[in-house]
């Protein structure tokens, strides 16, 4: 029961990865916001963690509006009256080559998978510094360090963003007890992943040194390391999940 007592807010919470991080989270005794783009999904999330006894709060938000974002937040206090734990996961996906994307696609992969950070995070530190303790984990992912293998550009680039942005905070917010990290997934096993290309996901497999893709319980464990206890002395941190097709 390492987040005994703690509130969370997982953004992009009802599947996949963000699935199982509220699954984990609430597993070790936290309660648990969960957020989604698609209310259904939160809320079938929510349903199958009240089921095995925990406290969940589903919320539809989109995490790219300011105002979404604020009236989520101010949801989120009003029921359990605190946010100690923010993990920023909601993103989308592009494989748009270079040459063929538009200003519209750029802009719509940096609203959600970058200014969707800076908004999330922007809430919650008010809370957190009053309290005087916060964990922040932001999803950043392996194509923002090698600039994507089936990803595309705007991808890779927004999520290379959230890894300075990750940098940034956490420097800006220790002195108030505030710990921000980030993971950095390889290829995990979800829906978006399912539907690559065969011929793409056998590539990629290939180069995997542990000979599989990753599964969203994995990721989710560390993303529960970072925001318990046991890493209190770490901000600032990158922590890669991607079995080893890239070794810093």
């Amino acid at each position: 029961m390492r987040l005994e007592g703690r509130v969370a807010l997982v953004t992009g919470g009802g599947r996949g990865i963000g699935k199982a991080i509220v699954t984990a989270f609430a597993r070790e005794g936290a309660k648990v916001a969960i957020n989604d783009i698609d209310l259904k999904l939160a809320q079938e999330t929510a349903n199958a963690i009240r089921l095995a006894g925990h406290e969940a709060l589903p919320i539809k938000a989109d995490t790219s509006k300011s105002v979404q974002v604020k009236e989520m937040i101010q949801k989120i206090i009003e029921t359990y009256e605190r946010i100690d734990i923010l993990v920023n996961n909601a993103g989308i996906f592009s494989s748009v080559a270079f040459d063929d994307m538009t200003e519209e696609e750029w802009d719509r992969v940096m609203r959600v998978n970058l200014k969707g950070v800076f908004l999330c995070s922007q809430a919650v530190i008010g809370s957190m510094k009053k309290q005087r303790w916060g964990k922040i984990v932001n999803v950043a992912s392996l194509a923002a360090k090698i600039g994507g293998i089936f990803a595309g550009p705007n991808y890779a680039a927004s999520k290379a963003g959230v890894i300075c942005l990750t940098k940034s905070l956490a420097k800006r917010l220790a002195p108030y007890g505030i710990n921000v990290n980030a993971v950095a997934p390889g290829v995990i096993e979800t829906e978006m992943t399912a539907d690559w290309p065969t011929k793409v996901r056998e590539s990629l497999l290939r180069q995997i040194p542990l000979g599989r893709f990753g599964r969203p319980e994995e990721v989710a464990e560390v993303v529960v390391f970072l925001v318990s206890e046991g890493a209190s002395y770490v901000t600032g941190a990158t922590i890669d999940i991607n079995g080893g097709i890239l070794m810093d």
